[in-house]
């Protein structure tokens, strides 16, 4: 359950930060449900990584701190960072 409450509390965080105040409000809708269903069904750490990768990191240094802290808890998971998807779309 660590794992779980870890990757919710990071979104719950990136939430407040405004780091997905540019995507659609029922994309917003669907990761406020992702958090409510998490502990009610299995959780799907998968969904929350998906969205993570479309938030913006880019507006100020607070959030490139939430990034690193993202890149993390991405990694301990045997996730590609957000950076090296980056990395990626530019080769």
């Amino acid at each position: 359950m660590g794992n779980s409450f870890d990757i919710i509390l990071h979104t719950k965080k990136l939430l407040q930060a405004g780091i997905f105040n540019h995507l659609t409000d029922e994309s917003i809708s669907v990761l406020h449900h992702l958090i409510m269903q998490s502990s009610f069904q299995n959780f799907n750490k998968k969904k929350f990584f998906e969205i993570w990768r479309r938030g913006d990191f880019s507006e100020h240094f607070v959030n490139m701190q939430l990034l690193q802290e993202t890149n993390l808890i991405l990694q301990k998971n045997g996730e590609y960072t957000i950076e090296e998807n980056f990395l990626e779309m530019l080769y």
